[in-house]
């Protein structure tokens, strides 16, 4: 299924700039802090979805207010592309509608390093990042849920012990729930070969996410070229992986 839309234009920030960045938001998230990836690297935006940025399911059909899943860290192959961009999350709402709340963290190569760097955003709205560390390999999990207008974010690295939780307010579309791998370069930042991603334990509003809606399946691309293929929905599993060589 495809749905046109805007993409994300890029955010580029000088050293410092988190502090401006946490303080722009409306609801402040609560038992976190703000930081940066590294100064001379890009942050992002993470839009909502448009033909070709989003790799992974998206549920439809229904009203959603909940989602829930995990998956490991890939290792980046960053040999061939020295600086570029993807990254995984879950989240509500962006498939179809304006706005997308959502929790994950940038997978960047810089000048052939890779690095992970945690956020939170409820879209329009700028990222927060986090300080907490990610490497290849952990165990991510991560929730997203609505109560009224009151949205609780959770990410925690359970292989290293630590979590996050953002508590903010907004009213949305509930639209649609997803678990996502994101081309942050907008079509200009090349998208970092991730090897694959298994997101495992998907569930929205308490059922699998292969029955808690119309599950839409979408991968990311480049003009004509197929970067990701996604298996099937099994439940609340699925593998998402890198095909482009």
């Amino acid at each position: 299924m495809a749905i046109s839309g805007s993409r994300a234009g890029l955010a580029w920030l000088a050293a410092g700039a988190s502090v401006l960045l946490a303080t722009a938001l409306a609801a402040p998230a609560q038992a976190a802090a703000a930081t940066s990836s590294p100064a001379n690297f890009p942050h992002y935006n993470h839009a909502r979805h448009s033909d070709q940025i989003w790799g992974g399911y998206a549920d439809t059909g229904a009203r959603f207010t909940s989602i829930s899943g995990s998956w490991t860290v890939p290792t980046l192959n960053c040999s061939s592309t020295p600086n570029s961009s993807v990254s995984p999350w879950i989240g509500i709402d962006g498939w179809s509608s304006d706005t997308v709340e959502q929790i994950g963290f940038d997978q960047d190569c810089e000048n052939g390093v890779a690095g992970y760097y945690p956020w939170v955003e409820m879209y329009p709205a700028d990222s927060i990042y986090f300080t907490e560390t990610i490497k290849a390999g952990d165990q991510i999990s991560a929730s997203v849920s609505v109560s009224g207008s009151s949205w609780t974010l959770t990410e925690k690295d359970t292989t290293r012990g630590w979590s996050k939780t953002y508590h903010e307010s907004g009213s949305d579309d509930l639209s649609s729930a997803e678990a996502i791998v994101e081309d942050l370069g907008d079509g200009i930042q090349p998208v970092a070969p991730f090897g694959s991603i298994t997101f495992t334990g998907l569930t929205a509003d308490g059922q699998p996410l292969a029955s808690a809606g119309t599950p839409n399946s979408t991968n990311v691309e480049r003009g004509n070229t197929p970067l990701t293929k996604n298996s099937s929905l099994s439940g609340g599993t699925f593998k998402l992986s890198w095909v482009h060589s």
